[in-house]
């Protein structure tokens, strides 16, 4: 078994991607964001939020991105835990039908094309907002292609 990512899996990961901002903010897309990139609700606007509120949403908000990970994976032909531990950080960052929006990184990850679909990434709008992000899965992508190909050749 591979050892999870350095950030100690896909909470580990977000958390450190997202870092915690106990305020109301907009981000990159003019959202408001609060907690671990927490997207307010209707009904949030005059919460205060603590770290113990922030934890309760990234519970939840991780739920979802995790569910829709996991479908996303189990139709990719080379799997490693590093690249679900991802996912689940790309469909927390970019919402789950994040698939709809990048179809050629998708289309090529599908198709077991990995170091293709991490450079169809790099040249995405995405990259030019959160580049480290998009890092995230390219290293993932190339990681599963390199140990897929170590497999494949014993």
């Amino acid at each position: 078994m591979l050892k999870p990512n350095k950030y100690g899996g896909d909470v580990g990961l977000v958390k450190e991607r997202e870092g915690l901002v106990l305020r109301w903010y907009r981000d990159s897309l003019g959202k408001w964001t609060g907690g671990y990139g927490h997207l307010r609700k209707p009904g949030e606007e005059s919460l205060t939020i603590t770290p113990a509120l922030a934890e309760k949403w990234l519970s939840e908000d991780i739920r979802i991105a995790r569910d829709a990970a996991k479908r996303q994976f189990d139709v990719l032909p080379i799997q490693t835990e590093n690249l679900l531990d991802t996912l689940v950080s790309v469909n927390f960052q970019l919402g789950t039908a994040w698939t709809a929006i990048h179809k050629k990184t998708w289309a090529l990850m599908v198709a077991g094309k990995y170091p293709e679909a991490a450079q169809e990434a790099k040249n995405s709008i995405w990259y030019t907002q959160t580049p480290v992000r998009v890092e995230d899965l390219s290293y993932a992508l190339y990681e599963a292609h390199r140990l897929g190909a170590e497999y494949d050749a014993l």
